[in-house]
């Protein structure tokens, strides 16, 4: 059931010098899946509206997390809000990028940039519900410091059921521990056995969606084994 609340600001985090998690406090609790997102609007202008991913696990209850990488007038207006100030919220939406405990088969997520918001939302959602799918992370940052959750993605590779891969495109520090370049067919191969067997999640900026589908295509994954947003939402994947 879709919500639409005014709900406060209770903590800011500094995730990368651009991404920034805001935790709100909802008096309702909003029952969403792990890949879903609300509509979020100032109390001031609610008709300038933008969508933004849940973060959080649908798990926690009283507070919502909102990861939001910090790119054009809306979310620069976001960013100067602090603890106590308000939002308006209305979700939640989407089933592209659905994940739960419905989903029987092991999973990869292939994410760029703040398109991590919705796989970290399910890593969360499946490792407090033991769920027993094996699931394969491959992540694509700019740099080291463009790593959204760098600590928490390292805590999440130790499990036994999770495998994280960070991919730098840019440039990699002395003594990098992941991969290097652009997610390709070489990197996937690498790390994903059975291929054609698997779930396929993919959120990123759209010209990387774009070349992840058609990498995808090239492997002979199915189809119907791709949870792909075949749209460009305003706000969303690193673009307003």
């Amino acid at each position: 059931m879709k919500i639409e609340e005014v709900i406060k600001i209770i903590k800011i985090i500094d995730e990368t010098p651009d991404v920034k998690t805001f935790r709100l406090k909802s008096e309702n609790n909003i029952d969403f899946i792990p890949g879903q997102y609300c509509m979020v609007s100032f109390p001031d202008d609610e008709d300038n509206k933008r969508p933004f991913t849940f973060s959080s696990s649908p798990t926690e209850k009283g507070y919502i997390d909102l990861t939001v990488k910090k790119m054009g007038v809306f979310t620069t207006k976001l960013y100067s809000l602090g603890i106590g100030d308000k939002l308006k919220i209305i979700g939640p939406n989407g089933e592209s990028l659905n994940f739960d405990g419905s989903v029987k088969e092991d999973i990869v997520f292939i994410a760029g940039g703040s398109g991590i918001t919705p796989f970290i939302s399910a890593l969360r959602y499946a490792a407090i519900k033991n769920l027993p799918n094996s699931i394969t992370l491959l992540f694509s940052s700019k740099t080291e410091k463009d790593i959204i959750y760098k600590d928490e993605m390292v805590e999440m590779d130790r499990k036994d059921n999770i495998k994280v891969i960070n991919t730098l495109s840019d440039k990699s520090p002395d003594g990098w521990y992941g991969e290097k370049g652009r997610i390709d067919k070489n990197m996937i191969e690498k790390h994903v056995d059975n291929p054609k067997e698997k779930i396929w999640y993919v959120c990123a900026p759209p010209p990387m969606v774009k070349a992840m589908r058609e990498i995808l295509n090239s492997m002979g994954i199915p189809e119907e084994n791709l949870r792909i947003e075949d749209w460009e939402i305003p706000g969303k994947h690193d673009k307003e």
